[in-house]
């Protein structure tokens, strides 16, 4: 039990980490880290669909409301896309919240985040 609670700490640590990185300039280092979070996501923990509500609730947010954003915009479909593919059964259960706001990134400005936003839907 204690190894347990020990390696869901270092979970949700190394993601708060994760999370620092995911907003920046560098696309494919964005990128990495979304791959990263989605590896995180598979290890099936008990932990783990409290951490995918969590980033994909968070994820949702920020592509529906952070028009000025480009990089929180790409971080947000570059996530939802991970998640899509690394926890397909938890990430359905957002299934209904995601079709309403995958239109703001699939009618975005920025090339990048309506790829990935469709490569979400795909997924």
């Amino acid at each position: 039990v204690e190894s347990e609670e020990l390696r869901a700490t270092l979970i949700t640590r190394f993601a708060n980490y994760l999370r620092l990185t995911l907003p920046c300039d560098d696309s494919p280092t964005m990128q990495l880290a979304a791959r990263v979070l989605g590896h995180l996501a598979r290890s099936g923990d008990a932990i783990t669909a409290d951490f995918v509500d969590f980033e994909v609730k968070r994820a949702l947010e920020a592509l529906a409301s952070s028009p000025r954003s480009e990089t929180r915009r790409l971080a947000a479909a570059l996530v939802l896309r991970e998640l899509a593919r690394s926890v397909p059964p938890l990430f359905y259960m957002h299934a209904p919240a995601f079709l309403r706001t995958m239109w703001w990134g699939v009618r975005d400005p920025s090339r990048q985040v309506r790829e990935h936003t469709v490569q979400a839907l795909r997924a």
